[in-house]
């Protein structure tokens, strides 16, 4: 019986080998097998989950403080030329101008108020919102580095496989061409040599006179000879005996 140790039924060193193969850091490696040999023992031994990312900078989901409760307070009435009496105190049927001018100071003091409030709420939330993104920037940068042996592995051996590629395209254009080029010398040394046999003919009948009618027909069986009768010699050769004859 094996005393191989087994995660969820496989074999841990295979685990192990996949995760090195997949460029995971040996700190890494360990820290998953760990985790995943403790889930798979069962209930009997707690495994070790790493905590959640938890934001340092605290933002409050609601801000208590930021809440404005403005409400305007002065309402004016129209007045009405030659019938409404304008005064500056306070009568029983008027209220005069510098109770009005007061309610009108009251309302600009709780506008004003409001806006500091705004402000200031706006400035805390950047504050907030920076140091989240400092938490972000520190975050981001630790997981990079931990995938950027990952992808150089994986750009380097699609570069090799790119460059494979390239490599053998560039070998089959070149043999290829050569074939090309030696068909294309084969065809030329052919027509050339063909060329060569019709120039030699058309000389040997510019030089011996044309070809009797009786050479260019075939030979029956038993009639087979290795010389040139008199009767097969063109008209000079003949003309010539005939003179050495006589």
């Amino acid at each position: 019986m094996s005393d191989e140790q087994l995660v969820y039924g496989v074999p841990a060193p295979k685990i192990v080998e996949a995760l090195r193969a997949a460029g995971v850091a040996e700190d890494d490696v360990v820290a998953v097998l760990g985790r995943a040999i403790a889930r798979s023992s069962g209930p009997g031994l707690t495994a070790t989950v790493s905590p959640p990312f938890v934001f340092q900078t605290p933002v409050p989901q609601t801000a208590p403080q930021c809440e404005l409760h403005f409400e305007p307070t002065f309402t004016h009435p129209d007045f009405i030329d030659g019938v409404t009496v304008v005064q500056a105190g306070e009568t029983p049927t008027e209220i005069g101008f510098n109770h009005r001018f007061h309610a009108i100071e009251d309302d600009l003091g709780g506008i004003a108020e409001a806006l500091r409030t705004v402000s200031n709420c706006i400035k805390e939330l950047r504050l907030e919102l920076f140091g989240v993104v400092q938490e972000l920037q520190v975050k981001i940068t630790a997981i990079d580095r931990r995938i950027d042996p990952i992808k150089d592995k994986t750009e380097t051996k699609e570069s090799k496989e790119k460059e494979k590629d390239s490599k053998e395209g560039k070998e089959s254009k070149e043999k290829e061409g050569k074939d090309n080029k030696e068909s294309k010398e084969k065809d030329s040394k052919e027509g050339k040599e063909k060329d060569r046999g019709k120039d030699g003919q058309k000389e040997f009948v510019d030089l011996a006179g044309t070809f009797p009618p009786s050479a260019a027909e075939p030979l029956s069986e038993g009639d087979e000879r290795t010389f040139i009768s008199l009767e097969d010699r063109p008209d000079v050769g003949r003309d010539a005996l005939s003179e050495e004859d006589s």
